[in-house]
């Protein structure tokens, strides 16, 4: 059985095992400190050194990226199926009340996206049919802290969820739909009853409605 780690040496372990995944190959020990504000290397070695002392790693000499996880398979491994979470409420001055309150999850392979899922929900109209996207279907969020004009966007607005076309232009943001009977939306970037949730990266079409 290895020894328990400390909280510090725990952050350090999850970080290589984020990173390996994430780019096919371990950290670095300068990315490990400036990950960790580490002033010194041998803040790393040393916690590199308790890490292999109790059984978590492996380290080859001569190697800039000589960091191995032992059996690798700690929470997760590469090909590990992602579970993220089905929304179904919506509020736009808390949006992260919707987690509270999940439909159920989605199970996922992560090599789908270039950005991490983070939920998923239920198109709730045909807004975006001419797109193909169309009510019923599960569609797969993610985050992007640079959305740009054009991209296809999950909208919180007051209570209600849309996906939409996104615009933003002179500090007004627009939600564009692709289909007649729905009218496009104009909000300030400051307004709170607003709430851009992240782009569309994946739909799931139920075959059978």
């Amino acid at each position: 059985m290895k020894k328990t780690l400390t909280k510090r040496q725990n952050q350090v372990l999850e970080f290589i095992r984020k990173y390996t995944i994430e780019n096919q190959k371990p950290p670095t020990i300068r990315e490990i400190c400036k990950k960790f504000n580490f002033k010194s290397t041998n803040s790393a070695h040393s916690i590199l050194k308790a890490l292999e002392k109790k059984g978590y790693i492996q380290r080859t000499n001569f190697k800039s990226r000589n960091i191995n996880i032992n059996n690798f398979k700690l929470n997760e491994t590469p090909n590990e199926i992602k579970e993220i979470p089905l929304v179904s409420t919506f509020d736009s001055q808390n949006p992260f009340m919707m987690f509270a309150n999940l439909s159920g999850t989605i199970k996922l392979d992560p090599k789908l996206f270039a950005h991490s899922p983070i939920f998923a929900l239920e198109v709730p109209d045909d807004g975006m049919q001419k797109y193909g996207i169309f009510k019923g279907d599960i569609a797969i969020v993610t985050q992007n802290p640079d959305i740009k004009n054009g991209s296809i966007v999950f909208a919180v607005v007051g209570t209600e969820g849309l996906i939409r076309y996104y615009k933003n232009e002179n500090g007004e943001i627009y939600l564009i739909p692709s289909s007649r009977g729905y009218e496009t939306l104009k909000f300030k970037e400051e307004d709170k009853t607003l709430w851009i949730g992240g782009e569309v990266s994946l739909i799931i079409r139920k075959l059978n409605r």
